[in-house]
């Protein structure tokens, strides 16, 4: 029963990175939440404006443009679906703010403070909507991610256990115009940049894990 459990739950994550995969996505969220989304393990640095940080870090933004940054997903052997590939080509939302700030940092890198945390630690006891949930995270000191955030995270984080983490970032619309927010994950040895849709009323499950900025007067 292990073994063929194992297996639907690949083919299932594996739909969900390659299509989007709307029925799935819900069914793996009620049935397998618990084994994709592990509880990530407690340290000591913590983010002083919020309470429950899991794990907070710095990550290095800059020195690629929006065109470039995709390239260098693919030259690291990374796997992007469909999705996100749209969300890459989205000119309004993803490549001119991106390429914007390239041009501000004149070739120089940017390092944002980072945290992530559980959707609970933020106080919520049911699951809460995208609305509610960037709301909150907002009260408790932290910013959404510039979308960029994402594809760099996925060039550094080549040691991600199994399982996916989100990015709070405001949504990017994809090829057919919906929302979406970028996922990290590992499927076995595959590591994928995926996306999740992200209307403003869709709820978030209280385990699933999300990456925010700390503000920077905060960090």
């Amino acid at each position: 029963m292990g073994i063929l459990f194992q297996i639907v739950r690949r083919n299932l994550m594996y739909d969900i990175l390659v299509s989007g995969g709307y029925a799935l996505a819900v069914v793996l969220g009620l049935v397998a939440v618990y084994y994709l989304c592990r509880p990530v393990r407690p340290v000591a640095s913590r983010c002083p404006a919020t309470q429950g940080i899991s794990m907070s870090e710095s990550l290095k933004i800059g020195g690629m443009t929006a065109e470039e940054l995709e390239e260098s997903l693919d030259r690291e052997k990374i796997h992007v679906s469909s999705y996100s590939r749209s969300m890459f080509k989205n000119k309004k939302q993803f490549i001119q703010p991106v390429n914007e700030r390239e041009k501000e940092r004149r070739g120089e890198t940017e390092t944002l403070a980072l945290v992530r945390l559980q959707v609970r630690d933020l106080g919520f006891t049911s699951p809460p909507t995208t609305k509610e949930l960037f709301a909150r995270a907002r009260e408790r000191g932290l910013e959404l991610c510039p979308p960029e955030t994402g594809p760099y995270l996925r060039l550094k984080d080549k040691d991600q256990p199994s399982g996916w983490y989100f990015i709070g970032m405001e949504p990017v619309a994809d090829s057919v115009g919906h929302p979406r927010v970028f996922f990290l994950a590992r499927l076995e040895s595959e590591l994928w940049l995926g996306s999740y849709w992200a209307s403003p009323d869709i709820l978030w499950h209280l385990d699933y894990q999300f990456v925010f900025r700390v503000r920077k007067s905060d960090s």
